[in-house]
């Protein structure tokens, strides 16, 4: 089985206080039931049933997955096979926000790329300021300058913060690059956070209202269980906005709410995607506590894009595809960048 280590302190902590709540995450606590194999089993499985949103659109048969692995589970299993059993259960979903914490500081059983991704070498934010005449940091993850040919540059690390956060931080650095001829987004290394947040920050790059996703949730037990799908569209806001042209630098580590913005922004005309396929995991997801203490995450939601389509597992295909290499990187080059620089 394999597995990518991480620390899962502040993961564990929160859930022990049963604070554990973004847009991408919250916490399901079911009542106290007996820790045995077979009871950790059927908690999992039974989670899974009720609250996995993508079974259809991944075209796995859970059921059929409970009858291949139930007849496995005994007295006598181990937390080990325990493991392998539910890695082999959840891998055919291919789904990065489908996952399980089972101990703190614990490999985490995965499904989907970052079952073998395990850190990324086609991108290093150090290698920026030599393209980056006056690299500026605003907070914690955005960083903005000007590249050479009169381009303006904003890195984007995440989507954590408010809405009233970008706000703030979009007026600034739009300000400061009005007079750019063109923008290259850099959001190769987002880890997500609220989708709104995205919408929005992409409205600042809008000339028109346009669809560009559609999202229904998980709303009860039954596989047919969902909530109306909701359209989302990016509109033009913010006092000041960029409709010049535009390159979004994308990778497979561009993940969740940083997918989402990939939509809206793909659907405008004045920008190219460039670089690699995003991850392919856009739902929010919930967590369930086993009895033994171990947390299983799933996607819970049925993101599609314009055109109706979903694109869990696969991610937004670029414009260009263009992927920087280890040695270029080691080299302290950015080919990708170079990249958005002659399309722009």
């Amino acid at each position: 089985m394999k597995k990518t280590i991480i620390n899962h302190s502040k993961i564990i902590a929160l859930f022990v206080s049963i604070i554990f709540m973004t847009s991408c995450e919250e916490t399901l606590i079911g009542p106290a039931v007996l820790n045995t194999p077979q009871t950790n089993f059927q908690e999992m499985w039974k989670s899974y049933d009720q609250y996995y949103g993508l079974f259809a659109v991944k075209e796995v048969d859970w059921q059929a997955t409970y009858d291949v692995y139930a007849p496995l589970i005994n007295d006598q299993t181990t937390d080990e096979e325990l493991k392998d059993i539910f890695h082999e259960m959840i891998d055919p979903l291919n789904d990065n926000h489908t996952f399980i914490i089972t101990t703190e500081n614990e490999p985490r059983i995965e499904s989907g790329i970052f079952d073998t991704l395990k850190v990324q070498t086609d991108f290093s934010l150090d290698l920026i300021p030599s393209y980056v005449s006056d690299f500026t940091h605003y907070g914690a993850a955005i960083d903005y300058g000007t590249l050479e040919g009169n381009i303006g540059y904003i890195h984007l690390g995440d989507f954590i913060p408010s809405q009233k956060y970008f706000g703030d931080a979009l007026d600034q650095i739009l300000g400061a690059l009005k007079d750019t001829d063109g923008m290259v987004i850099d959001i190769r290394d987002n880890a997500g956070g609220s989708d709104a947040a995205a919408q929005y920050v992409a409205g600042r790059f809008a000339a028109e209202t346009k669809l560009y996703m559609t999202v229904r949730k998980k709303s009860g037990p039954g596989p047919n269980d969902f909530t109306q799908a909701i359209p989302w569209h990016v509109d033009p806001t913010g006092g000041t906005r960029f409709t010049k042209p535009v390159v979004v630098l994308t990778s497979r580590w561009t993940q969740s709410a940083g997918e989402t913005f990939m939509l809206a922004m793909q659907e405008l005309s004045n920008v190219t995607q460039l670089g690699d396929y995003t991850s392919g995991a856009f739902s929010d997801n919930i967590a369930r506590e086993l009895p033994n203490g171990w947390f299983c995450f799933m996607s819970i939601g049925d993101y599609r894009a314009a055109d109706g389509k979903s694109y869990e597992g696969i991610g937004v295909k670029p414009d260009v595809y263009l992927i920087n290499s280890k040695a270029d990187i080691l080299s302290g080059k950015d080919i990708e960048l170079e990249k958005a620089l002659e399309i722009l």
